[in-house]
């Protein structure tokens, strides 16, 4: 076994109904000698299921947390007492900016920017970080906040932010919204981070909701890693998209020739459908309890 993925928490049931789940994604990784966490879903509870599967949290070598948004970073207050001291805890830079969703907005499927910003109506709904970042003060892990575009953990585990955005339809969506100074700008996720694991088969990406666009994520993370890309596994934010969204994602996935497509969370019932409809040799449903092994 070189690489194996325990999805602990994730927004359908575990198939025997022994574990907890909810809107939200964390993913427990054993590879090339490490064990990492790649976010903490909403509340915590996949520190409960960690338990049930044997997972043991207080000897992980890092976390990271792939965006500022509670569904991702929700459990990280129950997280810190269980980390050993010094463990490094990766965000990226402006992870603990506040971020709101603007809600009770009538607008379509597969909106753009500029335009459906000028719509009037809707109210903010605070969908940030349930927690500020003194939060980590009583606690001995090591923050580190990622401005550069690509850091190396390891020769063989890599976290990339700043995406380019090489696919036009891939546009940033207007109901998330962001401080910037000292009022709300739209969010255009310049904190989001994904990991990348380079295994014998290829690279493996792992995404928490891919916020700047699945594909711009996927082009630029085999354009910096020089590998080929094996498996994609986490969330795409393919929930709000509408058929053509949809339709030129599957494109592009074939395109990319990824050999295992792993998406949930965030992807939405018509995208996994479509997905798993379009690749049905590749498609695995990644619900709360499954492990992906390689």
């Amino acid at each position: 076994m070189e690489l194996k993925i325990t999805t602990l928490i994730e927004n359908q049931p575990d198939d025997k109904g022994e574990l907890a789940f909810e809107h939200g994604l964390s993913l427990f990784i054993e590879f090339a000698g490490k064990r990492l966490l790649f976010d903490t879903g909403q509340t915590g509870a996949f520190a409960d299921n960690a338990r049930k599967l044997g997972i043991d949290l207080s000897r992980l070598d890092a976390v990271i947390l792939s965006h500022g948004h509670y569904d991702h970073s929700g459990g990280l207050a129950r997280l810190l007492p269980l980390l050993a001291p010094g463990t490094p805890l990766y965000v990226g830079e402006g992870f603990f900016r506040p971020k709101y969703k603007r809600i009770n907005l009538n607008i379509s499927k597969d909106c753009t920017i500029p335009g459906d910003l000028k719509k009037p109506g809707g109210s903010f709904q605070y969908n940030g970080n349930p927690f500020p970042r003194e939060i980590l003060a009583p606690y001995q892990v090591a923050l580190r906040q990622l401005g550069t575009d690509t850091t190396w953990l390891t020769p063989k585990i890599v976290i990339f932010k700043g995406f380019e955005k090489s696919c036009p339809f891939e546009q940033p969506n207007p109901r998330f919204y962001t401080e910037y100074g000292s009022g709300l700008q739209p969010d255009a996720f310049d904190d989001e981070i994904a990991l990348g694991l380079l295994t014998g088969k290829g690279l493996v990406f792992l995404s928490g909701c891919a916020h700047p666009g699945i594909l711009n994520m996927l082009h630029t993370a085999a354009a910096r890693s020089g590998a080929p890309l094996y498996a994609v596994i986490g969330g795409t934010h393919l929930v709000e998209a509408g058929e053509a969204r949809l339709q030129k994602t599957a494109a592009g996935f074939r395109k990319l020739g990824l050999s295992q497509i792993a998406v949930s969370h965030c992807t939405g019932a018509e995208g996994e459908s479509l997905l798993q409809n379009t690749f049905p040799s590749q498609f695995i449903r990644n619900n709360t309890g499954h492990i992906c092994v390689l």
